[in-house]
């Protein structure tokens, strides 16, 4: 978590970085009258990320520059010592990933956990549509939203458009075990963009904010000791936790279970995220963590023929541009009557023993329930269900969405 105004997390390697101190990437731009740099390969990116493409040089400015509005001593801009050409390609000073044009000290990072058979990958797939610049989300708010790509190695947008483009184009799901090994390392990275009212708008101006997803692989939480080396989840502002519905005990005789590898139960997942976060926040074991946790019930379409047609689970997300406080609520007192039906007392007493800030939601990420065995999806294709709304919680919370109700 952010120290300072200007100390924050790197939404790529998660290693805290002082924003008044980034080296800089030359734009192969030289001074007039210089000859142009030369590409090669960069050696931090090589051993953080195994990147090998070739790049123009990076290097770190000498001494801090004072800039308005953004901290009091952040390097924007720089002169190459090479070329003395200008750049204002910011790089994480430890793995050389770019950083977005928004990020600051308080641009919030989120985990993404859960078991692997709980649909993570399948979930930020579907989340990337729904936050593309002409998804539901930006029309919503009549915002901006952008996926930022730290280099070529960088975050998970090539892989999460691939898995996309076999869901809708071929109806495949991903398979669970390469989703689980293929993705560990790489985070998705967004920046959100919100025109400002006022004289703001009238110029043009505009605040932003960087988020930074990382997918964990569910078989590290099984046990306590690999949660505790996640060093994402010691950076997060708030977290996700994605949970199978038929890793409850009264859903585990369900036909789908069968087809599914559904191995973590719900309690130990949860168990192994609190000793994470308690360690974070230095929470004491008697005292609730702050931290706002949005504990997530996947694939809630398999049970829409338990409850009423107009049950709050089953309803659209709202349209409205801004978060409906009540209509979250409302799901939150659905979902969690839903669980004590499956036998999960347990992990409602745990949330409530532990955490001072969480809600439940339930979602789909495909809409229609997929055939398991053959991973293949519902010929009506995806129909996303309510899957922006844990994100759009924990950004109202930071207070950059607006909320009512």
């Amino acid at each position: 978590m952010p120290l300072l105004d200007h100390v924050a997390p790197c939404p790529y390697c998660y290693n805290d970085i002082d924003l008044r101190a980034v080296d800089f990437r030359c734009l192969g731009r030289p001074a007039p009258g210089r000859p142009v740099c030369p590409k090669q390969v960069d050696p931090i990116r090589r051993r953080k990320s195994g990147d090998l493409n070739a790049y123009y040089p990076a290097f770190t400015p000498p001494g801090l520059t004072v800039v308005s509005g953004r901290g009091l001593f952040e390097h924007r801009r720089a002169k190459c010592p090479r070329c003395f050409g200008e750049t204002g390609i910011r790089l994480c000073p430890q793995c050389h990933s770019r950083i977005p044009e928004g990020f600051a000290g308080d641009s919030p990072l989120f985990g993404l956990v859960g078991p692997r058979s709980a649909g993570k990958t399948v979930m930020l797939a579907v989340l990337l549509r729904e936050l593309a610049t002409n998804g539901p989300v930006a029309r919503r708010f009549g915002h901006v939203i952008t996926l930022c790509d730290g280099g070529p190695s960088d975050g998970q947008g090539v892989d999460l458009r691939a898995v996309l483009t076999n869901m809708e184009d071929h109806r495949l799901l991903p398979d669970q075990t390469l989703a689980a090994n293929e993705h560990s390392n790489k985070p998705v990275v967004f920046e959100w963009k919100i025109q400002r009212e006022g004289l703001g708008k009238v110029i043009g101006d505009y605040k932003s904010t960087v988020f930074s997803f990382y997918d964990a692989a569910g078989e590290g939480l099984a046990s306590d000791e690999r949660a505790l080396s996640r060093t994402y989840l010691l950076a997060t502002d708030g977290a996700i936790l994605l949970l199978d519905p038929f890793s409850f005990p009264n859903n585990s005789g369900a036909p789908a279970v069968a087809n599914q590898q559904v191995e973590t139960a719900p309690e130990v997942v949860l168990q192994a995220v609190t000793q994470v976060l308690r360690q974070g926040e230095g929470t004491k074991a008697n005292r609730r963590i702050k931290q706002p946790v949005a504990v997530v019930i996947s694939k809630i379409d398999a049970f829409f023929g338990n409850v009423g047609q107009a049950s709050p689970i089953r309803r659209p997300s709202s349209k409205l541009s801004f978060f409906d406080e009540a209509e979250s609520a409302s799901v939150h007192d659905h979902i969690g009557s839903m669980v004590r039906s499956w036998g999960g007392e347990g992990l409602l007493g745990s949330l409530d023993m532990n955490y001072a800030n969480y809600r439940l939601f339930g979602l789909s990420a495909l809409g229609h329930e997929p055939d398991y065995a053959a991973r293949r999806i519902d010929p009506r294709g995806l129909a996303p269900h309510r899957v922006a709304e844990p994100l759009l919680w924990l950004m109202a919370e930071r207070g950059f969405i607006q909320r009512q109700g």
